[in-house]
């Protein structure tokens, strides 16, 4: 995710508070919240966006993984996973993770 949120933010962020506000919440996990210079919580928090602490259990789990995924994908991935959202990502291996899921 920190990539799309660069990428909005180097371009517009309010087409995510277009989908915040007709699709749904779009959440943000800290751990990537703090890989992006160009946006504050306070930022993410004005265009609809909802961060969020994650949990201890996330963090641990996500820890713990290998292979392609940094933590911050593990983060994401085990997040939508737990909580039946769809991740938003340009990462090509995180979109493989997350199809391995459906």
């Amino acid at each position: 995710m920190p990539n799309v949120l660069i990428d909005y933010a180097n371009s517009e962020l309010s087409v995510l508070t277009l989908a915040a506000h007709h699709i749904g919440p779009l959440y943000v996990p800290n751990v990537v919240l703090d890989e992006v210079e160009q946006l504050t919580e306070g930022d993410c928090e004005s265009f609809g966006l909802t961060v969020l602490d994650e949990p201890v259990e996330i963090l641990l789990a996500a820890g713990e993984k290998r292979g392609a995924l940094s933590f911050e994908d593990h983060v994401c991935l085990l997040l939508a996973k737990d909580n039946d959202w769809i991740c938003v990502s340009n990462d090509k291996p995180l979109h493989r993770a997350c199809d391995s899921y459906q």
